[in-house]
């Protein structure tokens, strides 16, 4: 795929769809987002049906665009909420920057015409002609703490199963593949009646190099995600079982030894904060530790699949670094614990 947009963390699409009116600010990328990530998927609804033919591209709106440098550094981030303020962004951009889109943007419009859209200039152009009724939207403040699980597909091969996405609220996603956590922002987009999704990771050639594309969405629900290119198949199912609370990671007694558990702490990496220290792009690796000296010597690691715990509750101390200078970034701490379950 030619990616005229370089790189940008990522994207992972589903609709981050905002109030009308909504003020426009720069998105915070560094809040803290334990809690409040994830928005439920936004429908798009309409009063009425209508037979208007669409041959047009038609973004969901709102969503985070950065944008970069000749030397591919951050130079900005803004969130857009609707096509004038896109449009707009798209105009003041120098011609030798690039946005967190990947190119090229194809599809069929309904009319039966094949569109392919290679440069930042193309795409203003077809935003402007766009046609198509705004179509009004429903807003749903319902924030759930889960992620994305990549799934196996019978046919298509994948080095990131079990992998997940978390999407945050300000339009941004992270990736989170065993220890480590990838960034990006996800803009999902119709080209005629068709839904696709626009993906870009950064900060990883196998990372980049699978997920960075205009993915097509073949099915969109509460449950599930679908998507397609001319290479692969991928199945992301809503993952639950995992809740960020005050209380810690929290696990299922051993049936035998009661007080005991085996924790899979890099599963709980959607729950540890991004420090407010972090450069918003470069990825990232969370280190488990014992004691809290190990973690800031990053001395004696803990096995972060397999851990069986030695108190209940037991403090587990993490160290975030960023992965290719392994610069500290912070030390953090979290409670793990053993608790008895129904029927276990």
């Amino acid at each position: 795929m030619k990616k005229i947009m370089y790189f940008l963390p990522l994207v992972f699409g589903l609709c981050f769809i905002s109030c009308e009116n909504e003020p426009i600010n720069p998105a915070q990328i560094n809040t803290a987002i334990v809690d409040e990530e994830l928005f439920t998927f936004l429908e798009l609804i309409t009063d009425e049906p209508t037979d208007l033919s669409i041959n047009c591209i038609e973004f969901n709106y709102s969503f985070t665009i950065f944008s970069f440098d000749e030397n591919l550094d951050l130079a900005d981030t803004r969130a857009v909420f609707n096509n004038k303020e896109f449009i707009a962004l798209l105009e003041a951009l120098p011609e030798n920057y690039s946005i967190s889109v990947n190119y090229p943007i194809s599809g069929t419009l309904n009319n039966g015409e094949l569109i392919e859209i290679p440069t930042n200039e193309e795409l203003k152009n077809a935003i402007k002609k766009c046609s198509k009724e705004e179509r009004k939207r429903r807003c749903n403040n319902t924030l759930i703490a889960c992620t994305w699980a990549v799934t196996p597909v019978t046919g298509s091969t994948t080095n990131f199963e079990g992998a997940a996405f978390k999407i945050n609220r300000n339009g941004t996603v992270q990736f989170h593949y065993n220890t480590e956590v990838f960034f990006g922002t996800w803009i999902t987009l119709y080209i005629g009646e068709e839904l696709f999704l626009n993906i870009d990771l950064n900060d990883h050639p196998e990372v980049e190099g699978f997920w960075d594309f205009n993915w097509k969405v073949d099915l969109f629900s509460d449950e599930q995600i679908f998507i397609s290119n001319d290479t692969h198949s991928v199945l992301l199912e809503k993952e639950c079982s995992l809740p960020c609370t005050a209380d810690g990671y929290q696990v299922c007694e051993l049936k035998d030894t009661p007080g005991v558990a085996n924790f899979n702490l890099q599963k709980y990496t959607p729950c540890i904060a991004v420090p407010s220290t972090h450069d918003v792009l470069s990825s990232i690796t969370h280190s488990f530790f014992s004691t809290e000296e190990d973690a800031l010597t990053n001395a004696n690691a803990l096995t972060p699949t397999n851990y069986t715990n030695v108190e209940n509750p037991q403090t587990i101390f993490i160290r975030i670094a960023y992965n290719t200078s392994g610069e500290l970034l912070e030390i953090t701490q979290i409670t793990i614990e053993a608790v008895p379950c129904t029927g276990g």
